[in-house]
């Protein structure tokens, strides 16, 4: 098994749940690009409009509607500087069903699938440290740039997941990349 996640295109500053810039429009178009050579099997997004706008711009290419997944949505930066007894009720539910979605997305691992979400910097975090082991409070600073692509996989012979890819966002024209990712 393959996932592959991915932080949405650039979004607009203002707003609970903001669309894409334009800027990240274009991104978007050029992360589809890359994602058209993959095949993947299942294909989930988070609620929000920013997931959602580039999740719909990908799936144009791939040809594979995503499914709508809520526990992708984003969570608070502040709820990964915590220890996880000093979460909110609301941010413990929260977690608590991206877990299991997480865990029934992946309960045969073994199975040669392969698998595309469209999500948030944070929520990518999150996923990076429940499969491998990690602290959420360490992986403040696994900066995700828009639009940038990250992937695990499953190794049958030892039984764990391996980092195949982190951040990379070569797939976007340095021009259209954020700066402090340049």
């Amino acid at each position: 098994m393959e996932i592959t996640f991915i932080r949405h295109a650039e979004k607009e500053e203002l707003g609970e749940d903001p669309f894409l810039t334009k800027k990240g429009i274009k991104q978007a178009k050029y992360l589809a690009r890359k994602l058209k050579k993959e095949q993947f099997d299942e294909f989930y997004s988070s609620d929000l409009n920013r997931s959602k706008q580039t999740a719909d711009i990908v799936s144009r290419k791939i040809k594979l509607n995503p499914k709508i997944e809520k526990s992708l949505n984003e969570f608070k930066s502040e709820m990964i500087k915590k220890d996880e007894k000093e979460w909110t009720r609301e941010e413990k539910k929260h977690y608590s069903q991206m877990i299991s979605f997480l865990k029934k997305m992946t309960k045969n691992p073994d199975e040669d699938k392969s698998i595309l979400i469209i999500a948030h910097g944070i929520t990518n975090r999150i996923i990076l440290s429940y499969f491998f082991g990690l602290e959420i409070k360490k992986l403040v600073p696994f900066i995700q740039s828009e639009s940038g692509l990250n992937s695990i996989y499953w190794v049958k012979k030892f039984k764990n997941w391996r980092l195949k890819t982190w951040n990379d966002n070569h797939h976007i024209p340095r021009r259209l990349r954020p700066n402090k990712f340049n």
